[in-house]
């Protein structure tokens, strides 16, 4: 297994820092995963780090970068908007897709709350092998723009998310999208997870994205996972999945 510490600088000229775990030397299938809200690369509990683990020890590379304003990436989480994410996702696909060890033809795009909305939404620009959403955070959408506009109502300036602070303006940014609408398109083979203790998104946002891309698609229950797959056995389900999907769409 090989390690990499990677920077790049997105289209505005600022830094974000990633982790690329490789199987070793050589050219391998890559999945570039998109952590979530107010989390980073690590993911809650270090869930990002064993799956890129896994999925190497699979024969499959794994790219996990900070998002501009989170984590180790330059900026402030205040700074961070939802089209700044989906540009971030966009020039990490092209870097990934230019390194030499990562298999052009067979990338894939993945991401966990947030970085599930995110992955739905980027997928039908970047067209990637394969899409893997992990509890895909479309509630974040519903009533976005009414939440902020009833804080500022109340001489809220900013939201506190655990000492993080959070401008209204990434909630008037994502009302110009729709977690649905906008992930139409994609025609890839599509991997949907959710834990059955998960609390924050439920079988009828899976259920959507189930519908939306049709045949190719599949859900899989992950027994005793909360939002986080935060247990030992969802854990372990969560990869086993993950890897299974991954070898299977890869032809490995």
């Amino acid at each position: 297994m090989k390690t990499i510490q990677a920077e790049i600088k997105n289209r505005k000229g600022n830094t974000l820092r990633g982790i690329v775990t490789l199987p070793g030397e050589g050219r391998y299938p890559a999945v570039l995963n998109l952590h979530g809200f107010g989390g980073n690369m690590s993911g809650y509990k270090a869930l990002h780090v064993s799956m890129a683990r896994e999925l190497a020890a699979a024969g499959i590379g794994c790219v996990r970068f900070d998002f501009y304003g989170n984590g180790e990436s330059d900026g402030e989480f205040d700074e961070m908007t939802f089209t700044g994410l989906l540009e971030d996702t966009e020039d990490l696909w092209r870097w990934t897709a230019g390194q030499p060890w990562a298999d052009e033809s067979r990338m894939i795009l993945s991401g966990q709350s947030m970085g599930g909305l995110v992955a739905a939404l980027a997928a039908p620009r970047l067209r990637p092998h394969a899409l893997i959403l992990m509890c895909p955070g479309a509630g974040m959408w519903y009533g976005c723009r009414e939440r902020s506009q009833a804080m500022e109502e109340q001489g809220i300036a900013f939201g506190d998310i655990e000492g993080l602070k959070f401008s209204h303006a990434f909630n008037y940014d994502l009302a110009n999208y729709h977690p649905f609408r906008d992930a139409e398109g994609y025609q890839g083979r599509v991997l949907i997870l959710r834990g059955t203790a998960d609390d924050l998104v439920d079988d009828k946002v899976c259920g959507t994205y189930l519908e939306l891309y049709g045949p190719d698609s599949r859900l899989v229950h992950i027994e005793g996972g909360n939002h986080n797959f935060a247990n030992i056995p969802a854990r372990t389900a969560l990869n086993e999945e993950i890897c299974r999907f991954a070898k299977e769409v890869s032809q490995l």
